[in-house]
């Protein structure tokens, strides 16, 4: 049987190569495209020589590589996560500092205005303050 084709971008189509590299392998198979008509060897001989798409270990190391460094931001996120939430307790703490250091202002300052108005009262003699 022969597997007939109509132009040489037809053949390097059916082997999923380009015609560059179907040319180059055609001269090292020593086999002539330019008949476009390849018997059941010729195109055996083409096809199993067909590359197949190799597993790059350098994309595995990506993957790797990237796995690792997403696990590192995971880290850090939770890391900075903990950090916010200590922050967050800490300006509660903070506020609630403030609001108790306010309320004893507020309550010497009712305490001193009293005093200053006892003071601005008039004195009472000993006489006064016995006879009321």
């Amino acid at each position: 049987m022969t597997h007939e084709f109509d132009t040489i971008i037809a053949i390097a189509d059916e082997l999923e190569i380009s015609r560059q590299a179907l040319n180059r392998k055609a001269k090292r198979l020593n086999i002539d495209l330019s008949k476009k008509s390849f018997t059941d060897k010729e195109w055996q001989l083409l096809v199993s020589n067909k590359r197949k798409p190799k597993k790059s270990t350098s994309s595995n190391y990506v993957d790797t590589f990237t796995a690792q460094q997403l696990a590192e931001k995971d880290d850090l996120i939770n890391y900075l996560k903990s950090q916010i939430k200590e922050k967050d307790k800490q300006i509660d703490h903070a506020q609630q500092l403030q609001l108790i250091a306010e309320q004893r202002l507020t309550e010497t300052n009712k305490t001193l205005i009293e005093y200053q108005e006892k003071e601005n009262q008039p004195k009472k003699g000993f006489w006064q303050r016995l006879f009321k």
